[in-house]
């Protein structure tokens, strides 16, 4: 695997830099590491440009990940978003990991993160925890879409899968449940509802894993009713969890992935480090769109209570 790890010498590109050696190292990768200095003048450019190929070669020195990695240092002018991308293109890298907060300024945080999530020709691992070892616990947010399939089969493909316990979570809302109080419908028919919904999310989950799941995988299933980023957040805190694999959408990018605007904001909780696996840029394919829903047979008998 060819990792593209953006580094601006800062404590958050220092743990990219150390999880981008150890994937290397799993997968008997290597590692490109990469730095891009303001483009405004040749001169300062070409003086900031040596400096940075300084640190670069005093990191790979330093950084116990990166022994036994083959690694190879890439400094260039421009803008970072851009440069990054097109580093990542031209040089085939099957991963982008940056960390959290890199390219922050006065217009955002996290922007250059965004604009590079928004574009990306290949999964772009944002890394906001410490390193201490290889990732053991993983979570895969799924919402039944094309989206949820890549993030699914990026785990295998990148080598995520092994020796790591992958937990995949489907959140859901229970139609009309906020009515049904005013409905005088008691708390324990509102629990049965509720169950009834989650009864019919977990059998769609499980066709959906028999069809796009990874062969041979026993991984736990979990379906939770409420807010996607809020479900997604707090088991990824329950389980411990130190990666979240999720999946954006071709038609909008990560405004309207799965879980789009849930992406974002899970990528704004700065727990878990985030695995975000874009659309095939090719266009070939239109995104599938979520299994339909029908609502359990007891819906009608909900709405009709005294």
């Amino acid at each position: 695997m060819r990792i593209l790890v953006a580094t601006d010498f800062s404590p958050r590109s220092h743990r990219a830099v150390r999880r981008a050696g150890i994937l290397a190292g799993q997968s008997e990768g290597d590692v490109i590491l990469m730095h891009v200095v303001d483009g405004a003048g040749a001169h300062q450019a070409a003086r900031d440009i040596r400096e940075a190929q300084r640190m670069i070669a005093e990191q790979v020195a330093v950084v116990p990940e990166l022994f036994r990695v083959e690694c190879r240092s890439l400094v260039v002018a421009g803008r970072l978003s851009d440069a990054v991308l097109d580093a990542a293109t031209a040089r085939q890298a099957d991963m982008i990991v940056i960390g959290s907060g890199h390219g922050t300024d006065a217009r955002g945080p996290g922007r250059t993160v965004r604009g590079l999530i928004r574009a990306a020709p290949c999964p772009i691992l944002v890394v906001n925890r410490s390193v201490v070892g290889p990732y053991t616990k993983v979570t895969v947010p799924i919402d039944l879409s094309d989206a949820s399939a890549r993030a699914l089969r990026s785990i295998a493909s990148l080598g995520l899968a092994d020796h790591v316990r992958v937990t995949v979570v489907h959140a859901f809302e229970a139609l009309g449940k906020p009515k049904l109080t005013g409905f005088g419908v008691s708390r324990e028919q509102i629990d049965g509802y509720v169950e009834s919904w989650r009864s019919l999310y977990a059998e769609e989950v499980d066709a959906f894993l028999e069809v796009h799941g990874p062969a041979a995988r026993d991984w736990p299933t979990r379906v939770e009713e409420g807010r996607p980023e809020e479900v997604i957040a707090g088991l990824a805190a329950r389980t411990s969890s130190e990666l979240l694999v999720m999946g954006t959408h071709a038609r909008t990018g990560i405004r309207r992935a799965l879980l789009g605007s849930v992406t974002e904001a899970v990528l704004a909780t700065g727990g878990a480090d985030v695995l975000v696996v874009p659309p095939l840029r090719s266009g070939i394919g239109p995104d599938l769109e979520p299994f339909a829903r029908t609502p359990p047979s007891a819906l009608g008998v909900w709405f009709s209570a005294p």
